[in-house]
């Protein structure tokens, strides 16, 4: 079942994420790399900042397009230190950043944590600094072992694929679901034979579950499943096998 969400999901933000046609993705492994469009090198102690080009393209740029918002202090044209410890510590603020955000847009992400969305290297020298750095974690929360997790490399990829999944699925949730129009679904239920098909409540206080975005689809749902129902069991009473 996990694998053909994936499918479905990495199909959809491939085809329909960007603003200017398709661009291939795959769960977790671009997601994770393509973090900036700008690279820093150093030569005989200069740097050297080298553009990555248009080719590519970050979950920043997938977020303007499909919201129009940017993260707060957060640019995929931004370059990230050269340092790889420091560089780590970035891109874990700037996951943070963004599962903020979605969580403030109304995503359901308690179980994500910003370093299951890092590269595995990554993953592990986060691991480190968490178990060598003895830092009052009152004077630094990046540093907190409230929620550190250490796992096995063939278990972080697993979780890593579950977390940029479940992100996802999320941005789709809050940023593609609203989209969906509720001005005809009183009209699903306008046929005689669609009278005693169960109803689904479009108030948006009548549900601590779903959005009134999520009770329209399964309104439509309901009511095609109704109709092909009355179609394949033609003869079959309601409840009967």
């Amino acid at each position: 079942f996990f694998q053909k969400t994936l499918t479905a999901v990495k199909n959809w933000f491939t085809l329909f994420g960007w603003s200017k046609g398709q661009n291939p993705i795959s769960i977790p492994y671009s997601l994770r790399r393509d973090v900036c469009k700008v690279q820093t090198t150093s030569s005989q102690e200069k740097v050297f900042k080298q553009n990555l080009g248009k080719d590519i393209k970050t979950v920043y740029d997938m977020l303007f397009d499909l919201s129009g918002q940017s993260l707060p202090g957060v640019t995929s044209s931004q370059a990230l230190p050269l340092d790889p410890v420091e560089r780590m510590l970035q891109l874990h603020w700037q996951h943070s950043t963004l599962l903020a955000f979605l969580k403030s847009q109304g995503a359901y992400l308690p179980h994500v944590m910003p370093e299951f969305l890092l590269e595995p290297d990554d993953y592990k020298k986060w691991i480190e600094v968490q178990t060598v750095m003895k830092v009052d974690v009152k004077n630094s929360d990046i540093f907190s072992n409230k929620h550190l997790f250490i796992l096995e490399d063939s278990m972080f990829e697993t979780m890593s694929k579950r977390a940029w999944t479940d992100v996802l699925l999320q941005i789709y949730k809050v940023f593609v679901l609203p989209r969906v129009s509720s001005r005809n679904v009183t009209d699903l239920f306008s046929s005689e034979s669609m009278q005693n098909m169960p109803r689904i409540k479009s108030e948006p206080l009548s549900s601590n579950i779903y959005s009134p975005y999520e009770r329209t689809i399964l309104t439509w749902l309901n009511k095609h499943y109704e109709k092909n129902r009355k179609t394949v069991w033609k003869d079959c009473q309601k409840g009967e096998i």
